[in-house]
């Protein structure tokens, strides 16, 4: 390898790894929330940081096209690891009808949350897929419509339906608790 291949290669991978710094901590929040798993979130967007390794042909720097391009990949493949998970899930439902019930770990006073707010996470993690991903990058993550257009395929049309039939089933969700 030449000197200048090498100089353009260390080049990129210092690029790249700005990239990272950069994005890293809003795509695993983002994973996160659609997941409901820091765990499965790190892999997704591990992922997707090597995708962007092996695919980007454009500058490596933060910002314009290669927020959307992250988000997007970061969407796909949680999307996609919500339905290998799916597909999974009858058989440890029936192994896990089978055994008696499992009681979670006490992690201590620093991991415990209210009451309110573990009702807004499960009335969240209630909705389906796709309106709780719309959810997520309009509350979570401050995305415009355009920018969600971008990263889920959907018109901005169509993502602007979809938020306003998932917000009014978060707040019927979050009266009937509050009233409960």
């Amino acid at each position: 390898m030449s000197k200048a291949a090498k100089t353009n290669r260390t080049e990129r991978l210092e690029a790249f790894e700005a990239v990272v710094r950069h994005y890293e901590s809003p795509l695993l929040r983002y994973a996160g929330r659609v997941l409901n798993d820091p765990d499965g979130a790190q892999d997704v967007v591990q992922d997707s940081f090597i995708r962007l390794l092996h695919r980007w042909k454009g500058d490596m720097a933060p910002g314009g096209q290669m927020t959307s391009w992250l988000y997007r990949v970061v969407h796909n493949c949680a999307v996609d690891r919500v339905r290998k998970l799916a597909r999974r899930s009858l058989l440890h439902r029936r192994a896990a009808a089978e055994h008696s019930p499992m009681v979670e770990p006490d992690r201590g006073e620093a991991f415990r949350i209210s009451d309110r707010a573990a009702h807004a996470a499960a009335a969240l993690q209630a909705l389906e897929l796709r309106e709780r991903q719309l959810v997520i990058l309009k509350v979570y993550e401050e995305k415009s419509y355009k920018e969600i257009s971008a990263i889920t395929g959907l018109t901005t049309g169509n993502v602007g339906y979809i938020l306003h039939h998932a917000m009014k089933k978060l707040a019927q969700a979050l009266e009937r608790g509050a009233s409960a």
